[in-house]
C-alpha cells in the first residue's frame, strides 16, 4: 500500500520549483523511502525527467514500473545507470542534452528534473554539485543514505538544498490506518481549549503504543496494515530492515568494520539513549575511543542515530537516539515488536525514542535539539530553543515535576515546561515550580500532552509564543 506523507510532499513540491542554481539533497536512512517519495512526488510534476539510478551501471527499461509517464520514452519506462553520468561534469552535461534532443523537443517553459538515486554508489557525483549548479535550465535531486559519509574536496557552498526525509510519523501513520476520527479529534485540540474525550484518549493511547512498538518504517507498516498483500511476516521484515541497515555502515567502515559486530553497537546505542554517551562503552579489542567515536560519527552520517547535545556543555557531552523506535524494539526486545515483553527500562527508552523522533520531524535540523542537565543530576530530556525556550520532559506513565521544576528555577530565560505523559491535555498558565528540597518558587506556564499529541506540540507553542 502506498503510505502518503502529505506535508512532507507539499514542501519537498515546493522547494523543488523555487530552487535556482542549487541541487536538492535529499537524506535519509537505508529504507526510509526515499527512492519511492520521490518518484511518487515527480509523477505529479509536469516537467522532463530523467530518473538515473547509481546502484546500476547501465540502463535498462522497466516493463511494469512506479515510475510515471514523465520518464517514458516510446511509451516504454526507462531507469538509467550510473554510466549516463560520464567522467566529467561536462560529459554528463552533453549525455542530458543529447538525451533529450533524441526524444524529441521539450517544453521550455519548464526547467528539466534531473533525479540522481542512490548517488553514494557514485561519490564523484557530489564533486561535481558546484559545476551542476550553475546549469539553472536544469533541477538536480540527489539522494543516498551515506552522503554525509562521503568525503568530498569541493564543499560547494550555498549549491547545495537539504530535505531531510524520516521514517513515517504518526499522524501519516493513522492517515494511512484510515483513522480520520482520531486525526480530526487532535487537530480539534488548541491551548484556548482543549476538549477531552476519554473515548479518543483511550483509543489515541491505544494506537500509539502499537505504532511506538512498530516504528514508521514504510515496510513495516505497510505489512502491519495490509498483511494479506506481504508474503513474509513482520518479523521476518524487521529483521530484514535492521540487516539492511547495518550492512549500510559497514560499507562506509571499510576494513574498520572487522573491528565491530555492528549489530551490537546499534544495540548498545538503543540501551544506552537515555543518558550521556560514553565512548568506553563501544570500545572492543584492538580499538581505541577514537574508532569507537569514529564509528559513532558514521552511523549519523547515515542518518541511523540523531545526535542530541547537552545544554550549554563545554566538551563534546551528548546522547545518541536511533532513528526509528520500531528498530529499537527489534533490538532491545527482538523481532517479534507486537508481542514481545518490554522491561520498564525498555519502555522508557521507546517512549524517549518515539518522541525524539516526532519532534526532529518537526525541527528545521535536528540540531536544534539539545537535552539539559543540572549540576545535581536532575535531566531534562529534551530542550528547544524555537520558537520558545521550552524544556521538555518525557514519562512512560506520568511521574513527577520535580526534573521540570529544577530546570524552571535554574534556567531562567526559560518561558515553559512540556510534559509529555500518558495523561489528557492540560495548560496550566500560572503553575509554580518549586522542589521539596527548597524554597525558592517560579511562576511558569506548564503544558502536559499526552504523547500522542507530541506531533502537534510546535503547533502549541507558537500559539503559545502568540498570546505571551
Amino acid at each position: 500500500m502506498w503510505i502518503n506523507r502529505y506535508q512532507k510532499k507539499q514542501y519537498f513540491i515546493k522547494i523543488i520549483n523555487n530552487i535556482n542554481n542549487q541541487s536538492l539533497i535529499v537524506r535519509g536512512a537505508r529504507q526510509v523511502g526515499k527512492t519511492s517519495f520521490v518518484l511518487n512526488i515527480l509523477e505529479d510534476i509536469k516537467a522532463p525527467q530523467i530518473y538515473i539510478d547509481c546502484l546500476r551501471p547501465g540502463g535498462f527499461i522497466l516493463g511494469s514500473s512506479k515510475l510515471g509517464s514523465n520518464f517514458s520514452v516510446l511509451g516504454k519506462k526507462n531507469r538509467l545507470g550510473r554510466d549516463f553520468l560520464g567522467r566529467s561534469p561536462t560529459a554528463f552535461i552533453n549525455n542530458i542534452h543529447l538525451y533529450f534532443k533524441s526524444h524529441g523537443p521539450i517544453d521550455t517553459d519548464t526547467s528539466p528534473i534531473i533525479f540522481i538515486d542512490e548517488a553514494d554508489q557514485a561519490p564523484y557525483v557530489l564533486e561535481w554539485i558546484q559545476t551542476l549548479a550553475e546549469y539553472s535550465a536544469f533541477k538536480f535531486i540527489i539522494t543516498g543514505s551515506n552522503l554525509e559519509n562521503v568525503s568530498v574536496k569541493n564543499a560547494a557552498t550555498g549549491r547545495k538544498c537539504f530535505f531531510d526525509l524520516y521514517p513515517i510519523t504518526f499522524y501519516d501513520y493513522l492517515h494511512a490506518a484510515n483513522r480520520e476520527d482520531l486525526v480530526n479529534y487532535c487537530n480539534e485540540q488548541s491551548l484556548k481549549k482543549f476538549d477531552h474525550s476519554d473515548y479518543f484518549h483511550h483509543q489515541l493511547t491505544e494506537v500509539f503504543q502499537i505504532y511506538m512498538r512498530l516504528g514508521g518504517m514504510p515496510r513495516l507498516i505497510d505489512c502491519y496494515l495490509d498483511p494479506k498483500k506481504n508474503s513474509l511476516p513482520l518479523p521476518h521484515i524487521a529483521s530484514d530492515l535492521v540487516t539492511t541497515i547495518e550492512e549500510n555502515v559497514k560499507a562506509v567502515l571499510g576494513e574498520k568494520a572487522k573491528l565491530y559486530e555492528y549489530h551490537d553497537v546499534l544495540r548498545t546505542l538503543a540501551r544506552l539513549s537515555l543518558n550521556t554517551l560514553k565512548y568506553k562503552h563501544l570500545q572492543v579489542s584492538h580499538a581505541g575511543r577514537l574508532e569507537a567515536k569514529r564509528l559513532v560519527i558514521k552511523t549519523i552520517g547515515a542518518r541511523v542515530a540523531h545526535k542530541i547535545r547537552l545544554m550549554n556543555a563545554k566538551s563534546d557531552l551528548s546522547k545518541y537516539i536511533l532513528f526509528d523506535s520500531g528498530i529499537a524494539n527489534f533490538l532491545l526486545a527482538g523481532s517479534n515488536l507486537l508481542m514481545n515483553v518490554l522491561s520498564s527500562e525498555h519502555m522508557g527508552i521507546l517512549s524517549e525514542t518515539v518522541i525524539a523522533n516526532e519532534i526532529i520531524a518537526q525541527l528545521t535540523t535536528r540540531d536544534d535539539l539539545f537535552y539539559w542537565k543540572s549540576e545535581n543530576m536532575a535531566e531534562v530530556e529534551f530542550l528547544i530553543r524555537s520558537p520558545v525556550l521550552a524544556g521538555i520532559d518525557v514519562k512512560t506513565k506520568d511521574g513527577t515535576n520535580k526534573s521540570l521544576a529544577s530546570f524552571a528555577l535554574r534556567e531562567k530565560k526559560a518561558t515553559i515546561l512540556v510534559k509529555i505523559a500518558d495523561k489528557p491535555p492540560h495548560f496550566d498558565k500560572n503553575y509554580i515550580a518549586q522542589l521539596s528540597t527548597g524554597t525558592e518558587q517560579r511562576q511558569i506556564p506548564l503544558l502536559k500532552v499526552p504523547h500522542y499529541l507530541v506531533p502537534r506540540l510546535f503547533e502549541y507553542l507558537k500559539e503559545f509564543k502568540d498570546i505571551l
